[in-house]
């Protein structure tokens, strides 16, 4: 079952970089684009973080050899990338109060 989680992991990351570039790219006055960025990226975010559990409850509870940068490299990237996704959707709505 291993192979099945780091496949998804893998699926996982594949999104995520692209939209933390469109996030960055997206210009701040549209506010529409970018709460639908951060909404994607809270779905991919909790996905990952399921995920992530999984692999981990895996390595725990078994004897034999598991890989840790295939394991956990790929969810903390899409994590990352999720966490700049919010930041830049959230940090929008902080500016405009300024």
């Amino acid at each position: 079952m291993e192979p099945i989680v780091i496949t998804l992991q893998l699926l996982l990351l594949l999104p995520s970089l692209p939209l933390a570039v469109m996030s960055r790219r997206t210009s701040r006055g549209q506010r529409s684009r970018h709460q639908a960025h951060v909404a994607v990226a809270c779905l991919i975010g909790v996905l990952t973080l399921m995920l992530t559990l999984l692999s981990l409850a895996m390595a725990l509870g078994d004897e034999r050899a598991l890989d840790p940068v295939l394991s956990f490299a790929p969810p903390a990237l899409s994590l990352l990338a999720c966490v700049l996704v919010v930041r830049r959707g959230l940090a929008a709505a902080m500016h405009r109060r300024r």
